[in-house]
Parts: C-alpha cells; structure tokens; sequence
C-alpha cells in the first residue's frame, strides 16, 4: 500500500502472510526479511511480526530477532554509508507455518522529486490474493502503467484520498531457469507526475549534470588524451581509467531516493553508483574535448511517455560523439564493443539538464555472426597445423579490443603462432590465425580424439544446454546468432576415422542447422553451422528450438574419433 500525503510525504506499508511448504522456504528464501532504509528521510513501524506453527502455537518475533545492518552494497561507500537494513529474523518456523508480517515505511517529504514506484506482480512461490493500493490526495492523478497482464485499478474516494486499486488472484509463480526474460514478468509502474517530462525534468535538474569538474579532473582527462593521439584510443582510455580506478557501489536508485552527487564528489571520493559513474565519464570525455552524454537505458516494453516514472530505468551509458559516429560506452565494464550492438530491444535516454524535450535513440536490431574457415593438417607425431580465416559481426566483433591490440585475436583459437588483421571495422572483423598445436589429440591406445577448432565466444559461451523438464516459461536467447565452421583436415597416413559419418540438416522457424561429416582419402571434409534467427522463443516452439539445439551442443558431433595404424 503507497500513500502520498498532502505535505509530500510518503508512506508504504505492507501486510503478508506467507505459509510454508518445504524446509528450502525458510531456509534459504523466507526466514528472513530484508528492508532497506535511509535514516535520514526514513523510518520503520512494525505493526506485527509474528507466526502461527503448524499447531497453532503463536509464536511473535522477539526484539533480537531486529537487527540494522548495512547494505552489502553500500560496504566501503562512505558516501552511502549511513544506509541501514533491518534484518526480521521470523521465528517459530516449520513446515506448515505460516509468517505474518505488518509494517509501514515512513518517508519524508524530499527523498524523491516524485511520487512513484514499481511493483512486480508475481514472485517465484505461487500467491493466492494480492492487492496493491495506491492513495494521493484527491485533486492529484495517478498515472501507470500494467505490463503482461489486462488489468485496471479501481477506483474510489476515502477520507479525502483518490484511492487506485489493484487486485490480482491465482498468480503462477515465475521461472528463474536460465534465459527467464524479466521484462516479460507482470509489474505496475505508477507516478503521480503527468508524464515521463514532469518526472525527467526534476531528476536531471540536480547539480550532477551539470557536468562540472575540478582541475585535477579536467588536467587527467587532457592528459590521457595527449598521451593517445588516435580519437578512439584516447576515448576508450579514459574509460578504462574510470573503470579501473574508481570503485562502482551498485546501490539501487530507488534507497537513494534517485539522487546523484556531482562528478566532483565521486572523483573525491573514489567511487560512486553505476549513474554516478557514468556522470563521471561523461564529464571527463567532456573536459577531454568530446562529444559525450550520459543516458539510462530503457527496454522498449517499459518505455512509455505517458507515465512519469523513473523505475523504468534499466541501466546506464554514456554515449559519445566520434568522428565515426555515435557508440556507447559504460562507466563499470569495459567494452570490446559498442554497447549499442548489445542493446537490442532498448533505448537510450540522453541525461542533461541543459535540453529542453526528452531525446531517445534507439539501440539498433543486429544479430551476430561468427564464421571459421581452415585447411588444417593433423601429423603423425600428433601436431595439428594450419591457418584460421575468422569473420566476426555484431556484438560477436570485439572491434575496440582489437584495434587497441591486434594479439587479442588470439583468444579465438588455441595456439596461435600469429594474427594477420585483414578487416577492422565497427560492424566487421576478419583475421587469419596461424594454428601450430602440439600434443592436438587425446591418446586412448589406439585411438586418438580431436577436438574440432570452435569458438569460445558463441553459443557455447552462453552456458545453456537443454530445457528443463516442465518448464513452459518463455527462453529469452543472449541475441539472434549465426555459427558456420568449415573445415578440412588431413589426417596422418593409415589413420581411419572412426566417429560415425554425419550429414544433418534441419530448417525451421526458428533458424537453421547443418551439421556433416565425410571422409574422402585421408582428408575429413566438416561443416558446422546454425543460425537463430529469433531471440524468444515462446513454449510452443520448443521442439522446433530442440531440434536445432540438442544437435548443435551434442558432444559427439563436436569430435573426431580415429583410430591409428597398428
């Protein structure tokens, strides 16, 4: 329940009750409630606390069982580190218990520019009944926002209060399997701001961007420029400095009431939170002499002008201006891409007080493409030699790497001789790679297995290998993807290949598979190739997606068996 009151305060109570059905419910997921305060603006009543054993033995939470600690997140902030989170230990726990836990969060008038909030609709445990009550102060409008799920409020009048309410029945809970895309989960966003203008506006008129610099800010960021003469070596210089040397404290803008301290202050200070940070590398790229904003981040699902709510934000990034044209960085990774190519899906807010309308960019639709040609030769003596042709598109295209060190190539085989750079570009890469491998086989007796050259940074890297049994929640992919490795190998004389011949080929809606292997003489002629060409894939494409996956990630088709001559 949210209650903004006439004098600008806040109020947000809760009330639930919780049964537990399993050991691993109060062990490891609802012993404990956490809640997060700021002192200054913000205090805590506990209403009740108390739970009801599986008997009906009452047993109310103790005062040692409230305990303030500081937020993990906020460790080694100074700035920050007058944040505080009460730890509800419950007691009396069992299976077939039940919590139940009372308590309003008090804020004052100040902590946020405005009224609003998020709030997730369902959790990873089934919920019988929710309710969502949102009050202001008649006159006032609440403005929001239901995604994944048709539903309104209703809404009436109370004790001078525009009372919205949202009530919502037999929610399944959510997945948490791997490739769970959360902004597909129903959430509410709400604000009492008229539109995203009214909630901006105040957010980006804080002092922080302004984008001002002391002197030994501005002398650091002309000095790193002067020492890389080359536009983009300087920029992804001043990056990595930001990166590397000051601290990133991954607070959540919501327990700082959405403010920034000034680039300033961070430099002072040594560290600050991901928006902190990238205030900080865009004032320095500024004082640098380029082009640079910082943005926030925002999935195109959440983006909405009508509903001024800031919770929409889903990250940061400054973007910069080069003679090539616009690319985004961020302020607490570095990048060997343009993040943009990454984003798909996304848009990109600018962040600047001095503007007089909301600017977005739109982070472009790519899909990437990695592609491995060789003529490979494997000896007697168990060497494995020849020349890697590599092409990398997209976000697979480690462009900034690269161009600041040509060796990087060497991370996309194993054993590189040497890097021989055809093509840098943005979009493309392409590079030869000379392969001398001792020791290239495992040694079974007769038998000798060869690991076919593939790339670490594809699919593989993704750390996905079957659909869980049950599951009916949507996979959301890394990105829209294509794989092709075309190979010949030469085998020793008198060897034979053992491993069963393969000529696989799948073509469906959600990409395409060809997988083969033949034997002419003594040379192994291997294809390997996949394109997914959807990055979702809903539960009644799964057989089509299984059918290109479980080939594609098969051991066995990832292999040579041969047998040498006795």
């Amino acid at each position: 329940e949210y209650t903004l009151n006439e004098d600008g305060s806040t109020d947000f109570r809760e009330y639930k009750e919780l049964k537990l059905l399993s050991h691993m419910s109060f062990h490891r997921m609802y012993g404990e409630t956490f809640i997060i305060l700021d002192p200054v603006y913000q205090e805590i009543v506990i209403h009740e606390a108390y739970t009801i054993m599986k008997d009906g033995t009452k047993v109310v939470v103790p005062d040692n069982a409230f305990n303030e600690v500081l937020p993990r997140a906020a460790a080694h902030s100074a700035p920050y580190n007058r944040l505080r989170e009460l730890v509800i230990t419950h007691t009396g726990l069992e299976v077939g218990a039940t919590i139940y836990l009372d308590y309003t969060l008090k804020t004052k008038a100040g902590f946020m520019s405005t009224f609003m909030g998020e709030e997730l609709i369902r959790d990873i445990v089934p919920i019988n009944e929710k309710e969502v009550i949102i009050r202001i102060p008649e006159g006032k409008e609440l403005h929001y926002k239901v995604l994944h799920l048709r539903t309104g409020a209703e809404l009436s009048q109370e004790n001078g209060m525009n009372v919205y309410t949202f009530n919502f029945s037999s929610l399944s809970p959510y997945s948490r399997e791997w490739g769970t895309d959360h902004e597909l989960l129903p959430r509410l966003f709400f604000s009492s701001a008229k539109d995203l203008d009214r909630a901006y506006f105040p957010f980006v008129a804080q002092p922080a961007f302004t984008f001002q610099a002391n002197a030994d800010m501005e002398a650091r960021a002309k000095e790193i420029k002067k020492e890389n003469k080359d536009e983009l070596k300087a920029i992804l210089a001043i990056q990595k400095m930001v990166v590397d040397e000051i601290a990133t404290w991954n607070l959540d803008l919501r327990y700082t009431g959405f403010k920034c301290r000034t680039p300033k202050e961070v430099w002072s200070s040594n560290g600050g939170t991901p928006l902190e940070k990238n205030v900080l590398l865009a004032t320095l790229l500024k004082k640098a002499g380029y082009t640079a904003d910082p943005v926030a981040i925002i999935p195109d699902r959440y983006y909405d002008k009508k509903v001024g709510s800031l919770y929409i934000f889903d990250g940061f990034a400054v973007q910069v201006r080069t003679i090539s044209g616009l690319i985004y960085l961020s302020a607490t990774a570095k990048s060997s891409q343009d993040l943009a190519l990454s984003k798909t899906g996304k848009k990109f807010l600018v962040l600047d007080g001095a503007i007089e309308s909301l600017k977005t960019y739109n982070a472009p639709a790519t899909a990437s493409e990695i592609i491995y040609h060789s003529d490979l030769s494997l000896s007697a003596d168990d060497k494995l030699r020849g020349k890697l042709f590599v092409k990398l598109r997209g976000n697979a295209n480690p462009y900034f790497s690269l161009y600041l060190d040509s060796a990087y190539a060497k991370r996309y085989g194993s054993n590189i001789k040497e890097v021989k750079i055809n093509t840098l570009e943005m979009q493309e890469s392409i590079f030869d790679l000379i392969l001398e491998k001792e020791n290239a086989c495992e040694q079974y007796g007769e038998y000798a297995f060869l690991n076919i050259p593939l790339s670490s940074s594809g699919i593989s890297s993704w750390r996905f290998s079957y659909i869980e049994s049950g599951r009916q929640s949507p996979i959301s992919l890394k990105e829209r993807i294509t794989e092709k490795y075309h190979y010949m190998i030469e085998l020793p004389e008198g060897y034979e290949l053992v491993s069963p011949e393969v000529n696989l080929k799948v073509e469906n809606t959600i990409g395409k598979l060809e997988i083969t292997v033949r034997k002419e003489g003594n040379v192994v002629f291997i294809t390997r190739d996949i394109s997914l060409e959807k990055d979702l894939i809903q539960y009644n494409e799964f057989d089509a997606f299984n059918a290109l996956w479980k080939p594609w990630m098969n051991p066995s088709f990832q292999k040579l068996i041969l047998k040498k001559p006795e």
